[in-house]
């Protein structure tokens, strides 16, 4: 009896590119030179929609469906629409569909983030084939490869999983767990061959540096054995590292991160503490957190001191500690948590450790260097005053302002906050800041929940009593109880100016509610000239994104009313000044080139400036390696990549401005520009520099 194998295949054009007719070759010769190659027809399918699916079942009455592609995890299979466009395609409806036809035997689902989708299938098919995470296209091709090699030899669907997962690992793939085969004839139906037992744990450490990766790497082999533990050194070439590591966390029970002073300062590390901390939020507490401080000794700032300040941690001194931090790891994983008694790390604080990072130049003056990190402290030698200064601090000095704070990542936002808090303290004023960007999306759930938790917080950072409840019992609406607890309660408990200074606004702007909650602030705006109590309260917001584009009525916008200060990228002029604050260690044509590649934009500068005064690279070197992902941009370039990829559009309008020069879609733009990634030049769209065209061009694509 001949077995038809039908193969499906969809790349939509709003997806990364896959090599999908590779795939097919190969599986058909494959097939082709089989000894029992007389005993398979196959019929392949391209640009499948989801028409083209249910006729293709009806039409060929396959015993395999094998489809290759894009998963998009709880969301769904990625088949095409009548566009060319991606369209998800639930699990619950391909469950349903596979339900009519009972003559298949074996759905493979060679996708990232299948899972799920083989979960729901597998209630109808007696064989299931999908992938738990992400998957490289170099890995899937090997799966499928060893996988009809295998059927063409005569072997078992199981033992063709089998071989599939084999011939990863002889190709040295570190991806042979990924595939999961669910089977009504096997006694652990939900069976993964290559599954460890223990926990999934996640290694969180700054690469080529010391002592982080070695502490890392020792991490690794002894928890290996009992554990399924994930280091970004296992990502193989071609395999989608950004939705991997994304997967990972997600997955992961626990989050090892090494702090030392190095990764402190580490994006990618800060972005991989923040997503387990939503993840968390989201899942029960899974993964836990489990920091390990590394010579560390100083408080963590700003925003890690915010996901980490309450949650126990270890030291490691040196080589002769790290018996003793495995043993206190391995405890930690079994009991959910560190044990370092709390004073202990509060003597341990009190120490202070003189850095290991290379001296500065002698010429760097004033002062010692700053490693670039986020907000700039207020006595920051380094400091790069513009007229958006004056501006703002003057206003803070008057009774009952609103100042707008807009401009794309990176761009001093929070630094410049940070000085206008400090004028308001000089002016008597109290001061509350709440930093959005902590908010889960369990708290932006409904107004409501949002409403009550912006009250409570207030409260809470305020240190007074909290009366949520009280005031929510009244018959009026969501955004009535909020404004009477704020007027008749805490500015009324006060009885003194308070400043509101509320950062990343745009996590709002998301919400169904986000013109409620603006239009309560305008109204608070509005209110100071009728009644003198909102007179007390001043509040800043500091946004990315254009709010413009994302509020309906502007009438009803806090962004177009008071103080507006959008700050943007360095000039020229800019970069010499802040370049002999560091001691010019770039000549005049060397400082021209950096103002071309960066475009003045204020982190990427310092830093540079930063590692060629401290002299840890060269400026040959700097611009040699730009575009590297292990160069002196590195970490930030791939917190870029790791933040766009799972924003297909995003990637998509982010291509077209690359290539072409422009957006055809404007809201789009306005949220690539808040992210920091493009800016306006004349009538078109470019990439906000020339080191992210250059590098983004490249690693988009994956």
């Amino acid at each position: 009896m001949v077995k038809k194998i039908l193969l499906l295949s969809a790349n939509p054009t709003d997806t990364s590119k896959l090599r999908l007719d590779l795939e097919v070759r190969e599986i058909q010769a494959g097939l082709e030179r089989s000894k029992r190659r007389g005993e398979f027809e196959i019929i392949s399918k391209w640009a499948v929609r989801a028409d083209d699916l249910r006729r293709a079942l009806l039409d060929h009455e396959p015993e395999i469906v094998h489809f290759s592609g894009h998963g998009d995890g709880s969301q769904g299979l990625v088949l095409e629409n009548n566009s060319g466009q991606m369209q998800l395609v639930s699990a619950e409806a391909l469950a349903r569909l596979f339900k009519l036809f009972p003559k298949v035997e074996c759905v493979v689902l060679n996708a990232c983030y299948s899972e799920m989708q083989a979960e729901a299938i597998y209630q109808h098919i007696n064989y299931v084939i999908g992938m738990n995470t992400a998957i490289g296209d170099n890995a899937a091709i090997k799966f499928a490869v060893g996988f009809y090699d295998a059927l063409g030899a005569g072997r078992s669907i199981e033992d063709g999983f089998e071989f599939g997962c084999a011939s990863l690992d002889l190709e040295k793939i570190p991806e042979s767990s990924t595939p999961v085969l669910k089977s009504k004839n096997i006694k652990n139906k939900n069976v993964t061959f290559k599954e460890s037992t223990g926990k999934r744990i996640f290694i969180s450490y700054k690469r080529d540096v010391n002592p982080d990766e070695p502490v890392a790497l020792q991490i690794l082999q002894a928890l290996s054995s009992q554990h399924q533990v994930f280091i970004d050194q296992n990502i193989s070439v071609g395999t989608p590292w950004a939705e991997m590591i994304e997967a990972e966390i997600r997955q992961a029970d626990f989050l090892i991160v090494l702090l030392s002073e190095h990764s402190v300062h580490s994006e990618m590390v800060e972005t991989e503490i923040r997503m387990a901390q939503q993840f968390a939020q989201e899942q029960s507490g899974k993964p836990a957190i489990l920091p390990v401080r590394l010579a560390y000794r100083q408080p963590f700032q700003y925003p890690l001191s915010a996901y980490l300040n309450r949650i126990n941690w270890a030291y490691w001194n040196d080589e002769q500690d790290t018996a003793d931090l495995i043993a206190q790891l391995k405890q930690a994983i079994y009991s959910n948590n560190l044990s370092l008694p709390r004073k202990n790390q509060v003597d341990l604080l009190t120490l202070d450790k003189s850095s290991d990072l290379p001296r500065p130049f002698p010429s760097a003056q004033p002062g010692a260097l700053e490693i670039p990190e986020g907000t700039m402290k207020l006595k920051s030698a380094f400091y790069i005053e513009r007229r958006a200064d004056n501006i703002a601090l003057s206003t803070i000095a008057q009774e009952g302002v609103t100042i707008s704070i807009k401009g794309p990542r990176q761009v001093g936002k929070s630094s410049l906050l940070n000085r206008i808090l400090k004028a308001a303290r000089d002016n008597s004023k109290r001061v509350l800041f709440l930093d959005f960007q902590l908010l889960g999306k369990a708290d932006l759930a409904s107004d409501e929940i949002f409403l009550r938790r912006f009250c409570s917080w207030i409260s809470e950072e305020l240190d007074i009593e909290d009366r949520v409840d009280q005031y929510w019992r009244k018959k009026i609406s969501h955004i009535q109880r909020c404004t009477r607890y704020i007027s008749r309660y805490i500015l009324k408990e006060l009885n003194s100016p308070l400043v509101l200074a509320m950062d990343e606004v745009d996590k709002v702007f998301d919400t169904a509610f986000r013109n409620d909650f603006f239009g309560m602030l305008r109204n608070w705006h509005n209110s100071r000239a009728m009644s003198e109590i909102w007179n007390n309260l001043d509040f800043v917001l500091v946004t990315s994104t254009e709010p413009y584009q994302l509020i309906d009525d502007l009438n009803q916008s806090p962004f177009n009313v008071g103080q507006v200060i959008e700050l943007e990228d360095f000039i020229l002029e800019q970069v010499r000044e802040l370049n002999q604050l560091h001691g010019s260690p770039f000549n005049s044509s060397a400082e021209v080139e950096l103002m071309k590649l960066l475009n003045g934009h204020p982190y990427l500068v310092r830093k540079a400036l930063y590692l060629v005064t401290s002299g840890q690279i060269t400026t040959t070197e700097l611009f040699k390696y730009a575009n590297n992902t292990r160069g002196p941009f590195g970490d930030h370039l791939r917190r870029l990549v790791s933040l766009l990829h799972h924003r297909q559009e995003l990637k998509q309008a982010l291509l077209q401005v690359i290539q072409q020069n422009k957006c055809g879609d404007e809201y789009r733009f306005w949220q690539l520009r808040g992210s920091g990634l493009v800016r306006s030049d004349g009538q078109s769209v470019i990439p906000r520099c020339k080191l992210y065209a250059n590098y983004l061009r490249e690693h988009l694509r994956g």
